[in-house]
């Protein structure tokens, strides 16, 4: 009985001084907001800066790159790229509080509301892969505004769009029914 108690008590012991060194080991937020103590308080003092979308192991090309390149959470060791490829460094977007992982100025997530349920878009996600950086796929005229205005219905143009690249797309998880983008 004793033997057992030792065993469980060295058991118990190990597994606090595990979860204690998890817990002393600074998030990439932590480290990020250290680094860059002026985006305390900002968009940038988010998941979003380094996940676009915010999705489990999806990185944008900022959070690429300091997987890549920034080892040991070294984000100094990125701010000289375009992660984005947008003509700004990742220190100028940074500075001035602007996604460094993404070319769009604020966070990329929509809801429009209707009578046959919210609809939920990602911008970022629909911009992955082949459509990344074509913005003429889904922009322009007589297609969605390049930048959101509420006072602009969009409803016609959703349902040409949206539904043609969902069709078009080959992916057999794009949305086709209406109840798979109205919730």
């Amino acid at each position: 009985m004793i033997g057992f108690l030792m065993k469980m008590a060295l058991i118990l012991l190990v597994a606090l001084c595990s979860s204690f060194e998890i817990f002393a080991t600074q998030s990439y937020l932590s480290v990020f907001t250290s680094t860059y103590p002026s985006v305390r308080g900002s968009q940038l003092e988010s998941c979003a800066t380094c996940h676009s979308p915010v999705k489990a192991d999806f990185l944008n090309a900022y959070g690429l790159d300091l997987r890549d390149k920034g080892k040991n959470l070294n984000f100094k060791a990125i701010e000289a790229l375009d992660s984005d490829e947008d003509g700004k460094s990742n220190i100028q977007e940074i500075k001035a509080e602007m996604y460094p992982g993404s070319q769009a100025a604020t966070a990329e997530y929509l809801i429009f509301t209707n009578k046959k349920g919210a609809v939920h878009f990602n911008h970022e996600m629909h911009v992955t892969g082949p459509a990344a950086g074509d913005c003429s796929k889904c922009h322009g005229v007589d297609m969605f505004p390049k930048y959101f205005n509420d006072s602009i219905p969009v409803r016609d143009k959703a349902h040409t769009i949206c539904w043609r690249c969902h069709s078009e797309s080959g992916n057999p998880n794009a949305p086709l029914q209406c109840d798979w983008c109205h919730q």
